[in-house]
Parts: C-alpha cells; structure tokens; sequence
C-alpha cells in the first residue's frame, strides 16, 4: 500500500511537465490547486504563419566523375510545398546543365505552368525537350538527382519525371518505363544504371516477353466526382508493349479503386471492355492508346460512385505518366469515340478525335490530406481530397477533418470526431515552431467540445493532433483558447501543454 502512495505522489509531480493528459477514469475534481499548470514557451498565433519556413535544404547534383550523388545546401525562403519543389528542382537542373557538354544549345528546364505536381506523396516532375539531347544513362542520373532531391521533403515519397508531357524510354526501342523513382543518396550511379539496363529487351528480342517489375503511379477516380488522386504501387508487368503496360496499369486501378470503397463487388475496367488495349503511333508523334468500352462509361463510373470525367482523367493520367511516348488516350464505345465528358464540378471542353491528353484534365488533379474519423470507438485513417496547391496547409487539413465523413465513409460506420457546430472560422490561427504545430481556436470551439461531453472528448483531440502530426511531420500540438491555453474543458482531457502523436487511439 505504501508503495502505491509513493507511486501515486510521483506522478502527482510529474503532472507539471506531462504533456497532453488525460484524467484516469474520468475523475470529476478538478487537479490539485498547489501544482502549477503546464506552461508552454510560444504565444498562440493570430491567423496563420506558412508551414514551410525559410532555411536550409539539400539538394543533389552528380560528382564530376558521376560515381555517386553529392548532396550540397541552399537557404530558401518561406514558400509553400509547390514552390519550394519547383525551386529545388529548378536548381538542380541549372547546376547539371552548367557542366553537361551535350546541353550546348538549350540547358534543362521545367517546362510549362505546372511544371511541379504534388499529390499523395507523389511528386511529378515535368521538363522541357531539351532534355532528349541526353542519352538514356545520363537522363535516368539526372531523373534520380531530382527524385533524391525531392524525396528529402517530408511530404514526398515518390517522383516522377516526364519531357514534353510524357514519359521517356531508357532503351533503344523505346519500351522500358523509367518509373516511379525514389532517393538514392549516397549510392553508386553507375551501378543503378546497370541495374536498370538488366530491365531492357533483349538486342533483336521481344518486348511482349521482357518482364519488369517496378514502381508505377495510379491515378484513381474520386468518389463524388471531386476529382482524381493518386498512390504508388508495385506492378509485375508481364511484358513491355504499350499494350500489356496499359493492361497491367488499368488492373492496379480496379485494385486501387476497389480497396479505397471497401466493396468487393465494385467492379473492373475490364468487365467494360471488348478487347485489350490498343497502342498506335500519331502523326505528330507519340503514341495513342485506344480503349473499346462495350458500354457508356458512365455505367462504369457509378460503380465506382465518381463521373465518367473522373474516370476518363484517371485512366489518361496512369497511362500517360508510365508508358513511354504515350501522349493521348481515346476512349471509344463501339465504333465512336468519346468526345464530350460531363462533370458537376469542373468544365470539360469538347475533346476533338476524342484524344484525350493530360492537360485536358489539368484541373481534375487534387491533392489530399489523411484526417482521422471514429469507427468502433476508434480513430482511422481516412485520406481526403484538397486542393493539391494548399495541401500542405494546416488549415486545409483541419478543415477536410472538420467536414467530417462522406456519405460513403458513414456507409463504411465512420463518424465525425469533431462537433458538428464548429466551422473553419473557429480557427484563428496556426503556426509552426520548431517540432510544433500551434493551433489557436475560438471560444465556440471550446463551447462545443464542453457540449459534446467527456466521452467524446479525447477522441476529439487526437482526431486534430494525430490529422496534424501526420500531414505535417511535426512531433507536438499545443492548443489555445482564444489566445489562452485552457487546462479542462469537459472533464477528461488536460489540455494544456503540448500533446503528441498518439497512433494508440
């Protein structure tokens, strides 16, 4: 007994220092008047500070041998997620260009209005023509200093590299997909490029039976028809025509979209289609690839509870962003192909000969943010479209985790953490210090928790504390109350001081 007493008075100090408590079995006294409260060394922020602070990053570039990449360090102002890519991925083709001797006439540059994509995790890089004046082995060691370089941002696992809008072979024949490419601080070039040349056809082969088996971005409808996202995978490709490509890709997309529903009887690409994809060459150059739908598609699209838009964006994004020349992609029902896409919420101008490309879907492309709902008494992962130009934004994520669940979320038993009450002007500011997300919100909002009682109220809390920590890659949370830190609220959660990850709840 006397041991439990000492036990007890310890953590009675310790309070002081504790961060993000929670009453132990929901006591109703307030804590001892002789403790002082958890102090924190920030003052709450009055409107929003941008997540992205100035300082040092890296970015790599080759050695002058090109045995391995060299990691070297810029400081950048404040900036957001977008601008802060494009500037590091600018630099690092500036400083290759300045010693490639191939690169006389035109130096490597970003091509185009947005030349920098982020969503998901994936980074999509876009360069100017110049870039076909380098050979296979130096554009893969080049595509892999950007990938390195961009993969050192936290909200970026995955890059991918195209010239012109499309994707470039790395053979003589023009079938080897680069791929979805990630950081290679450190190791040897050469042998990464050996390692990728063992992936070619063989001289006078077959592409149809070369296997490879590598990264690959899909692109996946938003239910809704609130646009497109995207995740990477791992394919096994049979073989390396534009046609099993296209096959193999349009198979990770049913998978894709059938694990974000949840319901085995979604269904296929390929119960909607007559035959296998067909590739041929364009005029101007370039591959089409020809799709033959047995029916409308938009009969496909409401088993996959999005718009024909959407869907029509997703397939063009995949399959262009992988197969090597692939500019454009025709969606044909019987003998017509499709010309005119409607969608609720984007403008979609009338496509003439039906060839689809990526920048006929340009708008469609969101970013996300993953938010936390309740399930089961539970906090899940729920990833959730944002604008891709914001989403890196506190605010933004905070916002997707107020607007709670979609209809089909609540099919799936998910419940809104949050109370119903409080909108985006209940937050007055967010800042970041150092390891920190600063979170300052309004007396509604603290009414509104009051309200919603005790047995919600830590759920409520790691549902804003684990959406932040997971999207910004801060470690902590400290909450304030109109300026203030509040110590009780409804009773079960001590909220002042600073609260941390908590992948438990």
């Amino acid at each position: 007994m006397r041991k439990k007493t000492i036990c007890f008075l310890a953590v009675l100090c310790l309070l002081p220092v504790m961060t993000g408590c929670m009453r132990n079995g929901g006591e109703e006294q307030a804590p001892s008047p002789t403790l002082a409260p958890a102090s924190v060394r920030w003052n709450a922020p009055d409107g929003d500070r941008v997540i992205r602070e100035s300082g040092e990053y890296l970015y790599y570039v080759p050695e002058e041998d090109e045995a391995k990449l060299v990691p070297r360090s810029i400081h950048l102002g404040e900036a957001d997620l977008n601008e802060t890519a494009g500037t590091l991925a600018g630099i690092v083709l500036k400083e290759i260009s300045a010693g490639n001797a191939v690169l006389t006439e035109r130096e490597l540059a970003l091509s185009g209005k947005n030349h920098v994509e982020i969503s998901g995790g994936v980074c999509t890089v876009n360069l100017t023509s110049s870039a076909l004046q380098l050979s296979s082995a130096d554009y893969y060691k080049i595509s892999l200093a950007l990938a390195t370089t961009l993969c050192g941002l936290e909200e970026i696992r995955y890059v991918n590299v195209l010239t012109a809008n499309q994707s470039v072979a790395l053979d003589p024949g023009g079938s080897l997909p680069m791929g979805s490419l990630t950081g290679h601080a450190g190791e040897n070039l050469s042998v990464l490029w050996e390692q990728m040349e063992t992936r070619r056809t063989p001289q006078g082969g077959n592409p149809a039976s070369a296997p490879l088996n590598t990264e690959a971005t899909i692109y996946y409808p938003l239910p809704e028809g609130r646009g497109i996202a995207c995740e990477c995978r791992r394919i096994a490709f049979e073989g390396q025509t534009a046609g099993q490509l296209a096959s193999y890709l349009l198979d990770a997309m049913s998978a894709a979209v059938k694990n974000r529903l949840g319901a085995a009887e979604t269904p296929d690409l390929w119960e909607y289609m007559i035959h296998e994809p067909v590739s041929s060459e364009l005029e101007e150059g370039g591959k089409l690839i020809t799709l033959s739908f047995r029916g409308g598609l938009q009969e496909l699209a409401d088993g996959w509870k999005t718009e024909a838009a959407c869907l029509a964006a997703a397939i063009t994004w995949t399959l262009t962003t992988f197969i090597p020349g692939a500019t454009a992609v025709c969606f044909r029902i019987g003998d017509k192909p499709v010309t005119e896409l409607d969608s609720s919420r984007f403008r979609i101008d009338t496509v003439l000969g039906g060839l689809m490309r990526r920048s006929t879907f340009e708008m469609l492309l969101t970013g996300s943010v993953t938010v936390l709902f309740e399930k089961e008494g539970k906090l899940v992962r729920v990833e959730k479209p944002a604008d891709r130009e914001t989403a890196d934004s506190p605010r933004a994520q905070l916002n997707a985790l107020i607007q709670g669940p979609d209809s089909r979320e609540k099919e799936n038993g998910m419940t809104a953490p949050l109370p119903t009450g409080v909108r985006e002007d209940d937050l007055l500011g967010l800042a970041s210090e150092e390891d920190t997300m600063l979170v300052n919100l309004s007396s509604h909002f603290r009414d509104e928790i009051e309200a919603m009682g005790p047995e919600k109220e830590t759920l409520l809390c790691y549902a804003m504390v684990n959406t932040l920590c997971l999207n910004t890659g801060k470690k902590r949370v400290c909450f304030f109350f109109e300026g203030a830190q509040q110590e009780w609220i409804a009773g079960e959660v001590y909220w002042a001081g600073e609260f941390i990850y908590n992948p438990e709840m």
